[in-house]
C-alpha cells in the first residue's frame, strides 16, 4: 500500500513537472504571426529581461512568467515577417516605435523635446533612447553608416535630402519605416507640418532624396 502511495505520488509530481517545463518552452519560443498588425512597446523591466536573455538564455528561462509582450520581442529576434515589414532584430523595431512617440509634434529648429523638434532631433532621440549613438545634425548623421540603395532600404535605416536651393549639402533626415515593393515610407520632423510619416513617392522627396544608410545591421 505504501509503495503503492509513492508510486503515484511521483507519477503525479512527474506530469506537473513536465507539463511546465512544456509551457515555459512554449513561453519562450512564441511565435509571431505574419500580419501582426503592431509592436508593442515594452516596459524596463521586460528590457533588461531581453538583453540577459541575448547574454545568457539559460538565465532567462529561469523565470517563471512571461508577459505576451516579452513572448513577442523574444520571438522577434528569430522573426522574418512581421506587419509584413522585414525586422531583423527587436532594436530596429524599437528605434521606429520612439520617433513614432513624437508623432505629432511641432518643428523647432534646434528643437529637441515634445514641445518642438528638429529633424535629426528626431532620429538623434529615437537612437540614443535605445542605447545607440548618433551625431546630433543631418549632414554629420549622412557621415556614418552603410549606403544602401533605396531598393534594398529596410526599416531602421535613414534616408538623407538636400533641400537647399543649391542642393549641395545634406540639410534632412529621416527614419525608414517601411518598404513596400518600393516605396519607401519614413518618419521625419517635417518644418512645415511637424513629425509625421511621408512617402519617397511624393514629388518633393523624389526630387530632394539624396542617400540611405544603414546603421543598425
Amino acid at each position: 500500500m505504501k509503495h503503492s502511495f509513492f508510486t503515484i505520488l511521483f507519477l503525479f509530481l512527474f506530469h506537473i513537472s513536465a507539463e511546465a517545463q512544456s509551457n515555459t518552452k512554449k513561453m519562450i519560443i512564441a511565435p509571431i504571426a505574419e500580419g501582426s498588425v503592431s509592436i508593442e512597446k515594452y516596459d524596463t523591466k521586460e528590457k533588461t529581461l531581453v538583453k540577459n536573455f541575448k547574454k545568457n538564455d539559460k538565465e532567462i528561462k529561469k523565470v517563471k512568467l512571461f508577459s505576451e509582450k516579452l513572448q513577442n520581442r523574444l520571438a522577434l529576434e528569430d522573426a522574418t515577417v512581421i506587419s509584413n515589414i522585414n525586422l531583423p532584430n527587436f532594436q530596429k523595431a524599437e528605434v521606429i516605435e520612439t520617433a513614432k512617440e513624437y508623432i505629432g509634434t511641432p518643428y523647432h529648429y534646434g528643437g529637441m523635446s515634445k514641445r518642438g523638434i528638429d529633424c535629426s532631433a528626431l532620429t538623434l532621440f529615437a537612437f540614443t533612447k535605445n542605447d545607440l549613438s548618433l551625431p546630433r545634425t543631418s549632414r554629420a548623421q549622412s557621415k556614418i553608416g552603410r549606403k544602401v540603395q533605396k531598393s534594398n532600404a529596410e526599416p531602421g535605416d535613414l534616408i538623407f535630402f538636400k533641400t537647399n536651393r543649391r542642393r549641395s549639402i545634406i540639410t534632412h533626415v529621416g527614419l525608414v519605416t517601411e518598404n513596400n515593393d518600393g516605396e519607401i515610407k519614413f518618419i521625419h520632423a517635417s518644418s512645415s507640418r511637424g513629425v509625421i510619416e511621408s512617402s519617397l513617392e511624393e514629388s518633393y522627396y523624389q526630387r530632394t532624396f539624396a542617400k540611405i544608410k544603414r546603421i543598425i545591421e
